[in-house]
């Protein structure tokens, strides 16, 4: 009898130290996940001409950003800075008249933005200064205006912010970037990943 229960005793031992082993190698294997995950540290957001500081932070405050946030109205996105905004019923017009056959006036590669009723077309330093462009947009009666970029970052200015620990999750920004869209004055969201 004694020998049974030493093998019924050993087997739950080896049993309870499978289980914690177990849960150990499920712990770490969660902990490397989270740690691997993708990181929202902010957004680099694209607005219609003329939005002001104050006018991002009144659409910001209309969602729920998740953390509290810094704006930098004045971010250089290294980007373009111009575009025009054309009526979808005159964009083949437009087109036809000469708007995308000069490649160095609108860049194919980068994003055609549709919102609402328009077109917005990224336009070139080179184009504003074409006096074919120029004469282009005043047969068509368009203007150039400017983008306004904003950095929102949920990362403090200090230097002792530990790379991570101001971040949203990569689901986060999935929503805030669909709700934020939806804005007639916001033209591209772009979450700003951190490499792990």
């Amino acid at each position: 009898m004694s020998k049974i229960n030493n093998k019924i005793a050993a087997f739950i031992f080896f049993l309870t130290l499978a289980v914690l082993f177990g849960l150990a190698i499920k712990t770490s294997f969660d902990m490397v996940k989270e740690t691997q995950t993708p990181k929202i540290s902010g957004f680099l957001i694209q607005f219609e001409n003329g939005t002001t500081e104050q006018e991002v932070e009144t659409i910001l405050g209309n969602y729920n950003m998740t953390l509290n946030y810094s704006i930098d109205c004045n971010a250089d996105n290294g980007g373009y800075k111009y575009y025009i905004k054309v009526n979808k019923d005159e964009v083949q017009e437009i087109e036809e008249n000469g708007l995308r056959k000069d490649e160095n006036w609108t860049d194919s590669g980068f994003l055609v933005i549709t919102k609402g009723d328009y077109i917005i077309y990224p336009v070139t330093e080179q184009a504003i200064h074409d006096k074919n462009f120029l004469a282009l947009m005043e047969t068509n009666n368009l203007q150039v205006k400017t983008f306004v970029w904003c950095l929102v970052s949920y990362r403090g200015n200090s230097r002792d912010d530990i790379l991570g620990t101001n971040c949203i999750t990569q689901k986060d920004a999935v929503r805030i970037k669909n709700e934020l869209g939806m804005s007639e004055k916001v033209w591209i969201v772009m979450p700003e990943y951190i490499e792990w």
